[in-house]
């Protein structure tokens, strides 16, 4: 077994700042909550302005702020039922700009078909960078 003693917690990247959160899926509908906000946690819904559903098993996320880069963003959706559930991120759009930054989540099934889940949790762990420098 590792000692976890010897690996203390480090990141790295001039200007980064790490996000991470999780909110409730909501089937046909856009998660629960004022803006899809309802269900957030892990950290303040203040970062964000809205999280808006916008097809079978598209989920759009609109930050309250504008950041210079999407650095990685891996998301996932809870498998307790094992068939196999999974999420992907795309279309980052506003990088670098003054304009809040906006990404998409797709839930898909095992076979990659984009699907709608109730009642399960979305994982994202953010990681974005605030300057210019150092890039």
């Amino acid at each position: 077994m590792a000692n976890r003693n010897a690996y203390p917690s480090m990141n790295g990247g001039l200007g980064r700042f790490y996000l991470d959160f999780l909110f409730t899926l909501n089937g046909a509908a856009s998660p629960s909550g004022t803006n899809g906000l309802g269900t957030i946690d892990g950290c303040s819904p203040t970062f964000f302005a809205s999280i808006v559903r916008t097809g079978t098993g598209v989920l759009v996320v609109t930050m309250a702020d504008s950041w210079n880069r999407l650095v990685a963003c891996p998301a996932d959706v809870d498998d307790t039922p094992n068939d196999g559930a999974y999420a992907t991120v795309g279309n980052v759009t506003n990088e670098a700009t003054s304009t809040p930054l906006v990404f998409t989540i797709r839930t898909r099934a095992a076979a990659g078909a984009l699907t709608d889940y109730s009642a399960r949790t979305c994982r994202v762990s953010l990681a974005l960078r605030n300057t210019t420098a150092g890039k």
